[in-house]
């Protein structure tokens, strides 16, 4: 058992839930399930029975769950000795694109400290590209990858999302080819899909318009009726009175889309602190 385990035990115990508890370990229900069913293998005896009123622990959880308690005060106490505030916190230089900046590594940063805060965090904020020649120079211990880059070293893939056109109320995807385009997108990547689905779509390529250096501002320009722009996610914050989004889909019919990575260099495995933040950010994802 590690660390995770003993501290399942004790959630499952408070919340008397499977779904609860994996919702406060950042974990899948199936997830949470297999390591319970690995827990009682090992121990060779049932820690839990399932009942119309949710989870029951056995005499024999019970027990576990008493000793849970024990072992991670141990951890929590020697955590506390090690990060001590006379100590500095160890540097995590970790590189994100201007979307996932956006969008999704704030709520990661804010679990991440109300669960451990053991790391200082440096993030390098540029486009999936250079990010990429960051990591393999060791500018950056992490690196977050918008795109299907190749990487010989430990990589996750943390989730796929799909492209969009932003466009104004009331224009149907044929009709965008007439309107200017607004480009907010460095990663090369991005620019050649777009242009290929377009070359698809209309049999050309676009007309740029604009190019701005964030795609909210370029959302902002779609709402004032300026042109269109295309956006990777569904999480950005829109005018829907405004604007609409268009999925974008290929020749079967099928959403086009890009998967977003934790690239990890090698000095991520010698720190205890930075092993913790990865597999921290597995389980927030719900990665099995």
């Amino acid at each position: 058992m590690d660390n995770l385990d003993w501290k399942i035990l004790t959630v499952l115990y408070e919340t008397k839930s499977i779904t609860k508890a994996a919702e406060m370990l950042y974990m899948s229900q199936s997830s949470l399930t297999k390591r319970l069913m690995s827990m009682e293998k090992e121990w060779e005896t049932d820690i839990v029975r399932r009942s119309s009123k949710g989870v029951i622990f056995t005499e024999q959880g019970k027990y576990l769950v008493g000793r849970a308690r024990i072992v991670l005060d141990i951890i929590n106490e020697t955590k506390v000795h090690f990060n001590s505030e006379v100590l500095e916190k160890e540097l995590l230089a970790i590189g994100v694109p201007n979307s996932y900046a956006r969008l999704h590594f704030p709520k990661l940063l804010k679990a991440y400290m109300k669960e451990y805060n053991q790391l200082q965090f440096q993030t390098v904020p540029n486009s999936s590209d250079v990010i990429m020649k960051q990591l393999i120079d060791g500018t950056i211990d992490i690196g977050i990858i918008c795109g299907d880059y190749h990487f010989v070293g430990e990589h996750i893939v943390l989730f796929h999302e799909d492209l969009y056109v932003v466009a104004p109320h009331g224009i149907t995807l044929d009709e965008i080819e007439q309107l200017p385009l607004i480009e907010s997108y460095f990663n090369p990547m991005v620019k050649s899909t777009v242009e290929q689905w377009w070359k698809q779509y209309f049999g050309s390529l676009p007309h740029e318009a604009h190019k701005f250096p964030y795609a909210d501002i370029a959302i902002e320009m779609v709402e004032h009726g300026l042109g269109i722009t295309f956006l990777f996610g569904d999480r950005w914050s829109c005018n829907q009175d405004k604007v609409q989004m268009i999925p974008i889909l290929d020749r079967e019919g099928v959403p086009i889309s890009r998967n977003v990575s934790m690239m990890i260099s090698d000095r991520c495995f010698k720190s205890v602190a930075i092993s913790d933040f990865v597999t921290f950010t597995e389980n927030f994802y719900q990665i099995n």
